[in-house]
């Protein structure tokens, strides 16, 4: 059956942690945080998966129905933020595990773009080393 599934952008990557991941997008250079069950998410997004593969994963994974209005306003958020592509199709979602409890996936935007955090060593407004 050909469906729509979000998959997420080439140019979105990401560094893993113990309690979730960051992911930069290269194109606004924002960075994002997110948790564990946030995470899990993120590598079904990877390979494409639709609402529905994600919503029975999550459910999978221990959540409630009461916490699906959590997973869409995640997926919501990566939508409105431009991290994925919508795409009509079969998506081959792969096995994906999560190696911690669940709790509700959580996205944060941090404030600034890489570009404002890097400074130039030219900067004259940095002291110098002495």
């Amino acid at each position: 059956m050909t469906e729509e599934y979000l998959i997420l952008r080439p140019d979105v990557v990401a560094t893993v942690f113990d309690d979730g991941a960051v992911l930069l997008d290269l194109e606004s250079k924002f960075f994002y945080t997110v948790n564990a069950s946030g995470w899990g998410i993120v590598q079904m997004l990877e390979s494409g998966a639709s609402r529905q593969q994600v919503a029975a994963q999550c459910r999978a994974w221990g959540d409630a129905d009461t916490g699906a209005e959590a997973v869409n306003a995640f997926l919501d958020c990566f939508e409105q933020e431009g991290l994925v592509m919508r795409e009509a199709g079969v998506a081959a979602m792969s096995e994906n595990r999560l190696d911690t409890s669940w709790t509700a996936p959580a996205v944060e935007k941090h404030r600034e773009p890489l570009q404002r955090l890097i400074t130039s060593a030219f900067d004259p407004s940095l002291p110098l080393a002495e």
